[in-house]
């Protein structure tokens, strides 16, 4: 975290400046919203798809994945519902729930009960043959960075602290605004503020956050996060240098105190007895599995089996050439391309495409014409991201189908893609430094015949004015 500083976003939620870079890794409208209406909501996924790869390129904070987790969690909460419940009424009887599947026609006597019960086959398999499968292949290059994401919280917004406190029935009245308006005015004057240089680059104001309900990220999904980064890194996670950027005095109101206790819980814990410094976590964990509301709406362990995580922590020009099979959904989320031009590349897009589905779409925050003629170049069917909230455009979905693409480029767009600015960066071998395909995209750009993109626009101007 040394190169890296924690900022609240508009929505409430973190997100990084890079010092080195001396940019901002999310818009300043929120971090988490970016991930709704940017990644899931353009994917056209329904919740009910049965088997789901997705390709989750620059992982980060991990947002992108959060809110997909959240999407599905949210979209079969019946079904997990359905699935408790048949647990509990099986363990009441004592079967082993994990071992219970399908019903046959045939029937026995319980002994335990007296009972008429039917018999139960075992297939871990058809247990969940109802719900759905979801494999998230994160790909990420910062293991720091990886091992905090299901820590960092999410603040309260005064707009949200407002409607908690003044039911919801009298925002029909001009005053219920009014008073919000004022509300947020005094609350934004005690509010988490974040470093000047961030500040006078976003222009963040704090009274102005707002997120919507629907992009809140599901309680379940960072402890699913956890327990997955536990299984991989074992008694390493979370290891002394995590407990020091989260616990320290610079960086803690960025993260959720109970979320690092379950954490160490799960270290300490796990398979030996706890010291009693972690009873509080102890305790927690009883909580959160036997009487939180979380527990109610969905069980941990039920929700879990929805999803397998696969983190890849390395250069993803190296993990991309490793990875089997194709991806339904490919979320590339990398750094701007004028400073991590790499990831943006024709080589590596070319990958990406090679490992996209028939029928899967590729969707990225950036609305760049060099992003947009690489993506031309290989193949794609490229098309705009349409957000319906705020009527813009938001971003670039790219597909193998054109059926896919709802908002494709029009005539001005194509041909703007066909000028100097179009010319895409190369990386030979995928394993070129940034600052040498910089240099390479700048020699083709100072030789090339292509028309300037300022020259391209102002013809057509210049012919609009003629129509």
């Amino acid at each position: 975290m040394r190169d890296y500083e924690p900022y609240f976003t508009e929505d409430g939620s973190i997100g990084l400046y890079s010092y080195a870079d001396k940019d901002v890794f999310h818009s300043k409208y929120g971090a988490l919203t970016e991930a709704w209406e940017k990644f899931v909501i353009p994917s056209q996924l329904t919740g009910k798809e049965e088997n789901l790869r997705v390709l989750d390129v620059c992982y980060g904070i991990g947002y992108n994945t959060k809110a997909l987790m959240s999407f599905f969690i949210n979209k079969n909460i019946k079904k997990l519902k359905r699935k408790n419940f048949l647990i509990k009424i099986f363990e009441k009887l004592f079967i082993k729930p994990y071992n219970i599947v399908s019903i046959h026609a045939n029937n026995i006597i319980s002994k335990k009960r007296k009972l008429l019960l039917p018999i139960f086959s075992i297939d871990d398999n058809n247990l969940n043959s109802f719900l759905p499968h979801i494999k998230i292949d994160c790909l990420e290059i910062n293991k720091e960075i990886v091992e905090l994401s299901p820590l960092f919280r999410t603040v309260k917004t005064p707009y949200e602290i407002y409607s908690d406190i003044v039911p919801r029935i009298f925002d029909c009245f001009d005053s219920y605004y009014k008073l919000r308006e004022l509300f947020a005015d005094v609350y934004s004057r005690f509010a988490p503020k974040n470093r000047k240089e961030i500040r006078d680059l976003l222009e963040i104001k704090f009274k102005h956050m707002h997120i919507d309900t629907e992009y809140k990220i599901n309680e379940l999904v960072n402890y699913i996060l956890i327990e997955k980064l536990a299984e991989i890194f074992g008694d390493e996670y979370p290891d002394a240098n995590i407990k020091k950027i989260v616990t320290g005095k610079k960086f803690r109101r960025f993260f959720d105190k109970s979320l690092f206790k379950y954490s160490r819980f799960n270290r300490f814990w796990g398979y030996k007895l706890s010291p009693l410094s972690f009873l509080s976590a102890f305790l927690h964990n009883i909580y959160y599995l036997h009487l939180s509301r979380r527990y109610k709406r969905a069980d941990f362990k039920t929700a879990q089996s929805l999803f397998e995580l696969c983190f890849y922590i390395d250069d993803a020009r190296k993990t991309i050439l490793n990875l089997e099979g194709q991806y339904d959904c490919i979320f590339l989320d990398a750094f701007t391309y004028t400073k991590a031009p790499q990831l943006w590349s024709t080589e590596f897009v070319a990958e990406l495409y090679r490992r996209l589905s028939p029928n899967g779409v590729l969707l990225t925050y950036s609305n760049s014409v060099l992003i947009r003629n690489t993506l031309l170049e290989n193949g794609f069917f490229v098309g705009k991201i349409y957000n319906k909230k705020n009527d813009k455009f938001v971003g670039t979905i790219a597909s193998k189908d054109k059926s896919k693409i709802e908002h494709p480029l029009d005539n001005y767009e194509l041909g703007l893609c066909a000028t100097k600015a179009g010319i895409p960066y190369h990386d030979p071998n995928l394993s070129f430094e940034s600052k040498d395909i910089l240099a390479l995209r700048e020699y083709e750009y100072r030789h090339s015949s292509l028309m300037s993109s300022s020259k391209y626009i102002k013809i057509r101007n210049m012919k609009d004015e003629e129509i």
